[in-house]
């Protein structure tokens, strides 16, 4: 019996020992700290559904240029003076049709009755007038002329998918268009609050998401507050692709409900890769299998410096967007009406 009894009351301690444990272990924190500052990190929780609500408001945007060539033979000794003339068609060599293309993503900001205004990047649909190419190594001969002869701003996704554009800030990287929205199409505003670049912080977590090589993606970066950015731009280590200059970038506030549109992913660095090419101007006129040994040329493609993101800060999308509120009315726009409003 006094074991049985030395046996129940060290049985009765280890139990009160082990409840009073479990009394005392610390409550559940959230992954997030609710500060009322942007995260450094993504959301535990996922952010599937908020994501979701961005991809319906992004559009892809692919804007053609079609182009005259006129060409000149090195011998005609073409210089701009000569052209500006009027002798290209005496001298040219030959004349052709071409076209450059771009990819760039394009966000709704707008919509009313059948109007609807979309931001993008201003390099995405400024192509120039003319350009104009030299040989190398000479002083002034022109080898080409390009003289721009219309471009098509197309959204993807619209029944009527030629947009127009509207005004640019080339400086800033900024461009609106405007389209026309049928009855039966849902065109949505892009569903969060405006916020604060200026807020912005080493290391603030971010959501990118557009139109990378044509395909709808989301990436996600970091961001790094350089004082040597570009006309107030920030730097993102997201992995920047052609066709995504327009996508809206996305910080977030206590937690993945609470994401707010701080900018708009615009560019890349990039490096010049110089490089040979025979002076052809019509294919097959010379035999891959044979050593070719006429006039070569130099030129160049860029590069893009792939984990170093420039995005317009969206202080600067509002200010431009105020700035043209004459330009946005004469054209039959109610300026209170752009953005998200929450209710």
């Amino acid at each position: 019996m006094k074991y049985f009894t030395s046996f129940f009351l060290l049985l009765l301690l280890v139990t009160t020992n082990w409840s009073c444990s479990r009394q005392l272990l610390p409550l559940a924190k959230p992954a997030y700290a609710v500060d009322g500052k942007y995260d450094s990190a993504p959301p535990v929780q996922g952010a599937s559904a908020q994501l979701d609500k961005i991809s319906q408001s992004i559009y892809r945007l692919n804007v053609i240029a079609f182009y005259e060539s006129i060409t000149f033979n090195r011998n005609t000794h073409m210089t701009l003076e000569n052209f500006k003339k009027g002798n290209a068609d005496k001298y040219a060599a030959s004349y052709t049709v071409s076209n450059q293309s771009v990819l760039g993503t394009a966000s709704v900001v707008y919509v009313d009755n059948d109007k609807a205004a979309l931001l993008t990047c201003a390099h995405v649909v400024n192509f120039q007038d003319t350009v104009i190419t030299y040989f190398p190594d000479t002083s002034g001969i022109i080898r080409n002329v390009a003289i721009k002869l219309k471009q098509k701003n197309y959204v993807v996704g619209l029944k009527q998918s030629n947009v127009k554009v509207l005004v640019t800030d080339g400086k800033h990287d900024i461009a609106l268009l405007m389209a026309t929205v049928q009855p039966d199409e849902n065109i949505r505003v892009m569903p969060f609050p405006i916020g604060k670049s200026s807020e912005l912080d080493w290391g603030t977590f971010v959501y990118v998401m557009g139109f990378p090589k044509g395909h709808k993606m989301v990436e996600s970066g970091i961001v790094s507050k350089s004082k040597k950015n570009k006309n107030g731009f920030f730097l993102t280590n997201a992995i920047f692709n052609r066709g995504i200059s327009g996508g809206p970038v996305f910080a977030v506030r206590n937690g993945s409900q609470h994401l707010e549109w701080v900018g708009i992913a615009s560019s890349s660095p990039v490096s010049d890769i110089f490089y040979l090419e025979p002076n052809i101007n019509k294919a097959g006129v010379y035999s891959k299998s044979e050593p070719y040994r006429g006039e070569l040329l130099i030129n160049n493609k860029k590069m893009i410096n792939y984990g170093v993101t420039f995005s317009v800060p969206m202080k600067e999308i509002i200010r431009f967007v105020r700035s043209i509120e004459p330009e946005l009315k004469r054209q039959g726009f109610v300026t209170q009406k752009f953005f998200y409003h929450r209710e």
